[in-house]
């Protein structure tokens, strides 16, 4: 048997899925049957991918919520937005609703201020203190 034909084998008892799943033991799996077990190895190369995949995610769901919510941002706030959107989602930002309305009246102190009163701030800290600092200035500058 050829490498390329066990691994066709294997491919075919394990099945692809594309979304994170618990296998049979309880352990995190996706792919075709990889464990993500604490310590497990990923390489830079796959968590590259992963990482563009994830960033595709969050910009589809920026403009998402800018339909939804009518916003237009300018480029540092969308950055900004879409940095938000990458580690919280779509469906937990929704959630932000005094944050969302300050968004909608273009009043990005308020927005900046609603980030940081939160307890997604609470839990990463200085993400949340410079992105509220772009939300609030409009600008990625350090010194804007």
């Amino acid at each position: 048997m050829t490498n390329i034909d066990l691994k066709n084998m294997i491919k075919k008892h394990e099945g692809f899925r594309d979304h994170v799943y618990k296998d049979t033991q309880g352990f995190l799996t996706s792919g075709y049957g990889h464990a993500f077990l604490e310590g497990s190895f990923i390489s830079r190369q796959i968590a590259d991918i992963l990482f563009e995949q994830d960033f595709s995610r969050a910009e589809q769901n920026y403009n998402i919520f800018c339909a939804r919510y009518k916003l237009f941002l300018n480029p540092a706030r969308r950055a900004a937005l879409i940095d938000m959107l990458f580690n919280l989602g779509l469906s937990k930002l929704s959630k932000f609703k005094k944050f969302i309305a300050a968004l909608q009246n273009n009043d990005y102190k308020t927005a900046s201020s609603e980030m940081l009163d939160s307890l997604w701030a609470e839990q990463v800290k200085g993400r949340a203190k410079e992105l509220s600092r772009i939300m609030s200035k409009g600008s990625t500058e350090p010194g804007a």
